[in-house]
């Protein structure tokens, strides 16, 4: 359950809640079933919807996997767009976790390194009624994980059908044209001492309107011990930073979370998240991204999450504090601050209540 306030020239109030059943099977040396149903209030509505839905055969060398089900082609970055779909881990100590109504099949190739294909459903739902038009609707991925000594490398391709938001003369929108998206790239990560770096370079094609871009990531995490005497008793602080571009400024990471492939499912309810989607953040060509937090107990995390995009000189601040209060309750305060270069300016507090049982 989640609450909050955000101000915006008047004073608005806010209030959701999410709740997630799993039904357990049976175990099998072979064949792992999962079924999880989501329920979701917002504005009032109740929404339900099923989570994940699939049959997983596992084999000696890898496994196949059929239904609706979490894809991950994670590297450390936070904001991973080579994944499969947009895929944000770990920031302000929230995940997004792809997923997709298809079929996967994993191969373990021996020593870390393994392949992935995809291919994904996002047309099911539609109104399409001839085969040929649901076969034109598949999206297709690949992943090579190639990990060695000290380095993790991985090249992903994915073919997917996207709808375009048009927008008429007068600046609205429209309607939505078919087109297709190819990204290719590659990630990696890798120790530098005690400094870890990641990374990733990639190109994305659409293919009707023939636009295409280069991107580039760079990122870096590092911790260090606050306090304390000889490095006990002190608190541990963790800095993640990261930027990426698009060298031609065609594309914005807006365009892909816009996309939602397989309709990405956060694992809660993100407020960094829905301050990008609500600010538009991701609709430049740039991003520098900062995530920095301490425990101050083994209970209780507090942290600080701060974005900015300077094409639009536009940047979202928002610190975060987590704590354990026992018996499967969780606590989290969210505040955010906006502002950009025309002096728009928006702020908010938000404060959430999570049972596990």
């Amino acid at each position: 359950m989640d609450s909050g306030l955000l101000y915006d020239n008047d004073l608005k109030a806010d209030f959701s809640g999410r709740g997630e059943f799993e039904l357990y099977f049976p175990q099998s040396a072979t064949v792992e079933p999962r079924l999880v149903w989501q329920l979701d209030l917002v504005g009032g509505a109740l929404e339900t919807d099923l989570r994940y839905m699939y049959l997983r055969r596992r084999r000696e060398n890898g496994h196949f996997t059929m239904g609706r089900q979490p894809v991950s082609w994670s590297y450390g970055a936070m904001i991973n767009l080579l994944d499969y779909g947009l895929g944000i881990e770990d920031l302000g100590e929230e995940t997004i976790t792809p997923g997709i109504d298809g079929l996967r099949w994993h191969r373990s190739l021996g020593g870390g390194r393994n392949l992935q294909l995809i291919t994904s459903f996002p047309g099911l739902g539609s109104e399409s009624e001839d085969l040929a038009s649901k076969l034109d609707e598949l999206g297709y991925g690949l992943r090579l994980r190639l990990p060695g000594s000290g380095y993790d490398l991985s090249f992903n391709l994915s073919y997917q059908p996207i709808k375009i938001n048009k927008v008429d003369e007068n600046g609205n929108d429209s309607d939505f044209e078919d087109d297709n998206l190819v990204r290719a790239g590659m990630t990696y990560n890798r120790d530098i001492g005690d400094l870890g770096s990641y990374g990733s370079v990639g190109y994305f094609h659409q293919q009707n309107t023939q636009e295409d871009d280069f991107m580039l990531q760079l990122g870096i995490d590092y911790s260090w011990i606050v306090g304390g005497y000889n490095g006990y008793g002190g608190r541990q602080v963790l800095l993640q930073a990261e930027y990426f571009r698009f060298l031609q400024q065609n594309f914005n990471a807006g365009q892909l979370a816009a996309l939602q492939i397989g309709g990405g499912e956060a694992e809660r309810n993100t407020t960094e998240v829905d301050a990008t989607e609500e600010f538009n953040i991701f609709g430049g060509g740039d991003l520098l991204t900062v995530n920095l937090v301490t425990s101050l107990d083994y209970f209780t995390d507090l942290g600080v999450v701060m974005m900015m995009e300077t094409e639009e000189q536009q940047a979202v601040l928002v610190p975060y504090y987590i704590s354990d209060l026992g018996g499967g309750l969780e606590l989290r305060v969210d505040s955010r601050v906006y502002g950009n270069r025309e002096g728009d300016f928006n702020s908010g507090i938000a404060a959430g209540l999570t049972y596990y049982f």
